[in-house]
């Protein structure tokens, strides 16, 4: 007899309804803003794009390499914010989410001031890289201007998790609308020259990101301090900051900013073998993970909507509910792939197309953008999987999960497809698809093992 039978009323159909019910409404507004972050991305490249085939590998080279890698660090050092304020509001201890939020905002403000200051190196370290003089010329000033807006983030991130943790993302995606709209004018002032202001490039659109970090990281804490219930969530009240008491808080950060950092790096690892492989390569690649970014963070809203009904059915000590909140989350990403798939694979050359009217650059960007359909649901689901065991606090097992599959697999894969077989760019495609593959298995191998299988209290709340 198979675990569902023998538990079939934790698995009725009413439930799986509810469940399934509750993650979508939640799922939504987090996809649009977790998807409003990404178009300001391909707003950037687009715009800079249209401006100058080789600026924009000045800005592929400078957010993957540094910028881009210091936010995914953040968005893991921060992640315990949103995981025990889930927690917290499924065991209905309304004012311990309070006392998180408080914590997490200094705590934010130090790795903000932190990134910083390490962009001002950004040219030495493109150079380390490997990168030529002009590419590290290039991409470090686009990298020194996007440190101004770094602090911002991560105070954006803290805020976002925490109303996200109490079931309340809708602000953050009205902001980030709002924010896109900003990012479109301030992009055609400054990167063409529009209002007395000169072509400023790919500079101008780094210039344009600092403001809209500004703009977010204010409207949501304005909208915390104003319209969230500051006595039923204890937002001014005294918090205690003793280095212990918030231990677990920063080690579920420590943990997810790790395994984010690892798999970003490898990421960042293929930008600059498509940096060896020369401009158009490194353009074609910058555009062609642009353009993946964006069904994939269509589903990464529904991975940070799973760890959040993972981490509340944890706060209620209810197993059955974790494992069927991380079941809806995949197959609800998979209703999402199709479509998304469909897209990238059967219209590939119309997409590039908007990129860029380099014929070189465009011709180079197709294939990779076709064969990203084919990792688009293995790397979701990958991810997925791995935001539900951070609901679980379960932290550090799928963090050498992470090395193993996206540094010590993917890495050398990368090297061996791309110049031993000489696959080209193509390479660094083949071998995202290989590792997120490996990902997956053993991601919901460990999640299912936790949920349903690993004997343990049923009433266990860990929210604390």
């Amino acid at each position: 007899m198979s675990i569902l039978d023998t538990h079939y009323d934790k698995w009725s159909w009413d439930r799986v309804k509810r469940q399934f019910s509750q993650l979508v409404t939640l799922s939504i507004p987090i996809i649009l803003q977790r998807l409003g972050i990404m178009t300001l991305g391909i707003v950037d490249t687009a715009m800079v794009g249209h401006y100058s085939t080789v600026e924009v590998g000045y800005q592929g080279i400078a957010n993957s390499a540094l910028a881009s890698t210091l936010i995914i660090a953040f968005i893991g050092l921060l992640m315990g914010t949103m995981v025990l304020t889930s927690n917290a509001y499924g065991a209905k201890d309304y004012k311990k989410c309070g006392q998180i939020w408080r914590r997490s905002i200094p705590y934010s403000l130090v790795f903000g001031f932190l990134g910083f200051g390490i962009c001002f190196f950004g040219e030495p370290i493109l150079l380390f890289l490997g990168q030529t003089e002009d590419i590290a010329r290039g991409g470090g000033e686009v990298i020194r201007v996007l440190s101004i807006g770094i602090p911002m983030t991560a105070l954006m991130l803290c805020s976002q998790f925490f109303l996200e943790g109490i079931n309340r993302p809708l602000p953050g995606m009205i902001f980030m609308f709002i924010a896109n709209l900003l990012n479109i004018f301030l992009n055609w002032i400054l990167v063409y020259g529009h209002f007395g202001f000169e072509p400023m490039g790919v500079i101008g659109s780094a210039w344009s990101t600092n403001i809209v970090r500004i703009f977010l990281a204010g409207s949501l804490l304005f909208y915390i301090v104003f319209f969230v219930d500051r006595e039923k969530y204890g937002l001014f009240d005294k918090v205690d900051m003793s280095w212990n008491i918030w231990r677990k808080q920063r080690h579920i950060g420590y943990a997810a900013g790790f395994t984010n950092i690892v798999e970003h790096l490898g990421f960042a690892a293929l930008y600059v073998f498509a940096g060896l492989l020369g401009v158009i390569s490194l353009g074609a690649a910058t555009i062609a993970f642009t353009v993946f970014g964006v069904p994939f963070m269509i589903c990464y809203g529904v991975a940070g909507a799973t760890s959040v009904r993972v981490g509340i059915a944890l706060g209620r000590g209810d197993r059955h509910d974790m494992a069927l909140a991380g079941l809806c989350g995949l197959a609800f990403n998979g209703m999402i792939c199709l479509p998304l798939m469909s897209i990238l694979h059967f219209a590939p050359d119309t997409i590039a197309g908007i990129f860029s009217e380099d014929t070189a650059l465009v011709a180079a960007t197709i294939p990779l953008i076709a064969l990203s359909a084919w990792m688009l649901f293995l790397d979701t689901a990958q991810t997925v999987m791995g935001n539900a065991l951070r609901g679980l606090q379960d932290i550090w097992v799928p963090a050498i999960f992470y090395v193993f599959c996206y540094s010590l697999i993917m890495i050398p894969l990368a090297y061996f497809l791309t110049f031993t077989l000489e696959h080209g760019a193509i390479g660094l495609i083949e071998c995202i698809i290989v590792a997120s593959f490996l990902s997956l298995t053993l991601l919901s191998s460990r999640f299912f093992y936790l949920t349903l299988i690993k004997k343990q209290p049923e009433d266990d709340r860990r929210y604390a």
